[in-house]
């Protein structure tokens, strides 16, 4: 009926159907005729479940911000004409039913860092379309999500979708040039939030990031080993994205204070601790938050994609700094840091939406791709650090790139697509030529990361396990 909607639900006497495209809420006919764009938010924001009111004249949502910074169910009317009214506003609102009996069940977090969330219940006046009452918790649950929220035509029960998200980190080995790749083993045996970061300099072990104590620290892992070494942990600060510095005497990493409650950190710092072992030390002052990493959200994951983030040379080239991503505004900027001496200044900004726009530097770190998620055929830009000078790659017949790395030759490049039916891993050349070289159960793939050797391919997966359950409401 309609190509790249999602999210779409029809009218309560059946002859509309709502639905979501292109960053807005669309409207059609039954049939697929009568298309009309009702609604669209703007840029940065972005929609989340759909339902209509009981007497059919208007059409609630959920509208975000970044990543999920401001959350709100709003609602608007169908004829058009009118502001859309906010109902409820909360960070921690993940999905949401409005059931015939005019009563509103969502679901919501219980706090902004975790995946704990159970399902509210609040009564809807019928004119104002505003909450009337008290809002009511039904649930006391742990360590899920929860989504897909609908409701029975008499508002007593309530059907969703209880999901808990896992990821791995996996290793395979490359072969013919890096196009070839075999079957991946999983590294990580623990059932919490794994996540990629780099190889060693010797390219026997992987140095990732995990929830394991209860806080992302900071592990490194010999892949012919089953257990991990710790190598910077404690609870005052969630510690992420670790790589290796140019000169492979340290491990630099992110590192942002744990506060209390629903509060995010607007900055953090980034760290640098011995390779041999010792004292983590400061580098440099980071301006922002990238969100949760214990909550991925289908297709965007919190490695490949979110600011600020860095990257580093991956060949030794003297006298060459790691390079430092942030956003500022609907701008990428790109700063130079030496792990020593700290920031050195901005070497390059581009116009690009921060949100679910993903990079690596080349390298000898002369070099970012950048790309997004996209309908249809997927692009990666190129951007020189030195003259600033942007070149794009066509990917044909590709969609909903997540991740991309480098190969080791500086030509070529890995890549990560997002898929209902399975993720999937890419090899890409300097022109486009593409090829699979592997599909995965899981939708959400990124980070396929290369040994210094070019002999194995390292990236992160996630699991979900999601089942539906139906609640009786009281």
């Amino acid at each position: 009926m309609r190509e790249h909607g999602r999210a779409a639900v029809p009218s309560p006497d059946g002859s509309s159907i709502a639905f979501v495209a292109d960053d807005a809420i669309w409207v059609m006919l039954s049939d697929g005729g009568d298309v009309r764009k009702l609604y669209s938010a703007g840029r940065g924001y972005g929609f989340d479940t759909l339902a209509w009111s009981p007497d059919g004249r208007r059409l609630a949502y959920i509208k975000s911000h970044g990543e999920f910074d401001e959350v709100t169910i709003e609602s608007i009317a169908i004829a058009g004409g009118e502001e859309s009214i906010v109902a409820i506003s909360n960070p921690r609102l993940r999905s949401f039913a409005w059931a015939p009996n005019g009563h509103m069940f969502y679901s919501m977090l219980e706090s902004t860092k975790e995946e704990s969330a159970n399902i509210w219940e609040v009564a809807i006046d019928s004119s104002t379309y505003r909450p009337s009452g008290t809002a009511q918790k039904l649930t006391n649950w742990a360590g899920f999500s929860l989504w897909d929220l609908s409701a029975s035509s008499d508002g007593k029960r309530v059907l969703f979708v209880r999901k808990n998200d896992q990821s791995d980190v996996y290793v395979g080995q490359l072969s013919a040039g890096g196009s070839r790749f075999g079957k991946p083993t999983r590294l990580t045996q623990d059932d919490r939030m794994d996540w990629l970061g780099s190889w060693t300099q010797q390219g026997n072990s992987l140095i990732f990031f995990s929830d394991r104590n209860a806080n992302f620290d900071i592990f490194q892992q010999n892949v012919r080993s089953s257990l991990p070494q710790e190598i910077v942990v404690g609870q005052a600060e969630e510690k992420r994205n670790p790589h290796l510095s140019p000169d492979a005497q340290s491990i630099l990493y992110l590192a942002w204070p744990n506060q209390p409650g629903d509060q995010l950190p607007t900055s953090g710092r980034l760290m640098r601790v011995p390779v041999s072992g010792g004292s983590p030390e400061f580098v440099a002052d980071v301006s922002g938050y990238p969100g949760s990493a214990r909550m991925p959200r289908d297709r965007w994951l919190p490695t490949a994609r979110g600011y600020p983030d860095f990257r580093c040379p991956s060949i030794p080239v003297p006298g060459r700094t790691c390079v430092l991503a942030e956003a500022k505004g609907d701008r990428i900027s790109f700063s130079a840091v030496d792990p020593l001496r700290g920031r050195e200044g901005e070497l390059a900004g581009i116009e690009a939406d921060p949100i679910g726009n993903f990079w690596d530097l080349s390298p000898d770190g002369t070099r970012v791709a950048l790309g997004n998620c996209e309908s249809g055929d997927s692009h990666v830009r190129v951007l020189e650090l030195a003259d600033r000078k942007e070149t794009q790659i066509t990917i044909k017949g590709w969609s909903c790139l997540t991740s991309i790395d480098w190969a080791l030759d500086g030509q070529n490049f890995f890549a990560s697509t997002w898929a209902s039916k399975g993720g999937s891993l890419l090899h890409i050349t300097r022109t486009g030529e593409t090829k699979l070289l592997y599909r995965a159960a899981g939708m959400s793939l990124e980070r396929p990361v290369p040994s210094p050797d070019g002999r194995f391919l390292a990236y992160s997966e996630v699991t979900t396990i999601g089942n539906a359950w139906m609640l009786e409401a009281p």
